[in-house]
């Protein structure tokens, strides 16, 4: 069987649309651009009698995506009901993700429609052109990844195959030694952390440090058994929360000032977790997105 390019534009509301050569919304993917290319912006200065710029950084800008395809529909009312599912799932007013893949390649991105789908009739079937920004130009897989650095590990699976004999020295679980975990980041560009700290426990002052570079997220609190602290550290992502007995409050407050807004470079990234007090009551895991500059 062909395997074939498909995009699929869910808006918030969980409605889809597919845009496939085998969809009723058929879609050429030569027809379709900024799938995989991306527009870099330079920033340089320059004084009187230099010669040439001075470099000062730069900027991946927004993503356009456009998608031209056809209604693969001749009769007069199906095409006018296909045209108004167009409109009505292709909501400017909705938050979307748009998906691609290619067999079992998968990529996903959020998107906004920037103006309502153009139709324009031609002599077999009617042409449609949908075009979408992408804030957020990059791309990410459908799921995050996640690592853990401090946690319990199951000593057992079931069923057991030779019946369950209780021993001297027998365990259901242990907790993982390793105060450090290596966070690989596959993806093009850097991607912002999410790390949740889970107190077992009472402890204070939990950390997270980037054992290259140094850079460090502490937070000032004493925790009780139960209490999840998060942390997210990516661009307009930021935020501190804390949740207590069922309740999440925001717990910026407790950030300590010298801490970092820890960021994943592309490769591997060590990590070392610590506790002022109890360190042996804190479990973390780390989270994070793989981001790409195209598909």
């Amino acid at each position: 069987m062909r395997t074939t390019e498909t995009l699929t534009y869910t808006n918030e509301r969980g409605e889809s649309i597919v845009f496939s050569p085998a969809s009723s919304y058929h879609v050429n993917f030569k027809d379709v651009t900024g799938l995989s290319d991306v527009r870099n912006a330079i920033y340089s200065t320059n004084s009187m009698g230099q010669d040439g710029d001075t470099y000062l950084g730069y900027r991946i800008e927004s993503r356009d995506i456009d998608i031209v395809g056809h209604i693969k529909e001749r009769d007069k009312a199906a095409v006018q009901n296909l045209r108004r599912t167009l409109n009505r799932i292709l909501n400017p007013q909705y938050e979307a993700t748009l998906t691609y893949e290619f067999g079992d390649f998968k990529r996903v991105i959020g998107c906004k429609i920037d103006d309502a789908p153009i139709f324009k009739r031609k002599k077999i079937f009617e042409q449609f052109t949908v075009q979408l920004s992408c804030l957020n130009p990059f791309w990410r897989e459908e799921a995050e990844t996640r690592e853990d650095i401090a946690t319990w590990i199951g000593g057992f699976e079931f069923p057991v195959p030779h019946g369950l004999e209780i021993t001297e020295g027998w365990q259901i679980g242990y907790r993982q030694p390793s105060l450090i975990v290596n966070v690989f980041n596959s993806g093009d560009v850097k991607s912002g952390i999410r790390i949740e700290f889970r107190a077992l426990g009472a402890l204070t002052n939990p950390q997270l440090l980037n054992v290259d570079t140094q850079e460090f997220i502490k937070l000032n609190i004493e925790l009780e058994a139960g209490d999840v602290l998060t942390v997210s550290t990516g661009y307009g992502e930021k935020a501190v929360k804390l949740k207590r007995g069922g309740i999440t409050s925001d717990a910026f407050r407790y950030l300590d000032v010298d801490s970092s807004y820890l960021q994943l470079a592309v490769g591997d990234n060590l990590f070392r977790y610590s506790a002022e007090t109890n360190a042996e009551n804190l479990e973390v895991s780390i989270y994070h997105n793989n981001l790409y500059l195209g598909v």
